[in-house]
């Protein structure tokens, strides 16, 4: 009796993996091409099982993980696209702007989340290479592990965007 149902759930647990997989590979293949469509060439790699594991156990630990993987796809893909913007955006100042220096003035939550990770409104002091200073304010988007490093009074490596000072993107704490 106890094969049978031993049996009856290794069946249940291959075909529901199956399904799983197939169901990544979609979203995978709809990810690709939307990367593609934006000039990225990315490609999901389904998670082994410890890399699952390791998923869950951060969900329980960051809600906003745990929301955004109970997100329909549609909104998980639209969030992941935000999230690479602005990824690129910083990339971008890295490359190309000005070296500077800020502190965090203020860092107050806004409410949203994107694919889990927490977005901020950060009024920012910064000093420019020249000696120049002056505040501005700048959407922050970080995982809520790292958002520490971020609290106000704390300076950090920047880069300004010579055409747009408004523009800065925060790096790594000083001191």
């Amino acid at each position: 009796m106890f094969k049978k149902i031993r049996d009856k759930i290794n069946e249940a647990t291959q075909q529901g993996a199956a399904q799983g997989a197939q169901q990544f590979q979609q979203h995978a293949d709809q990810f690709r091409r939307a990367a593609a469509a934006e000039g990225y060439d990315i490609t999901p790699q389904l998670p082994t099982p410890q890399l699952a594991a390791q998923a869950l156990r951060g969900m329980h630990a960051d809600p906003d993980i745990a929301a955004f993987m109970a997100l329909p796809p549609e909104e998980q893909l639209r969030q992941q696209q935000e999230l690479q913007a602005y990824g690129t955006q910083l990339r971008r100042l890295y490359d190309t702007g000005e070296p500077a220096t800020l502190v965090v003035r203020a860092l107050e939550p806004t409410g949203r989340t994107v694919a889990g990770q927490a977005q901020y409104t950060a009024t920012l002091e910064v000093t420019r290479a020249d000696g120049t200073t002056y505040q501005t304010v700048a959407q922050m988007i970080t995982p809520l592990a790292t958002i520490q490093q971020y609290a106000p009074g704390t300076r950090h490596e920047a880069r300004v965007d010579p055409a747009d000072p408004s523009q800065v993107a925060v790096f790594g704490p000083i001191d």
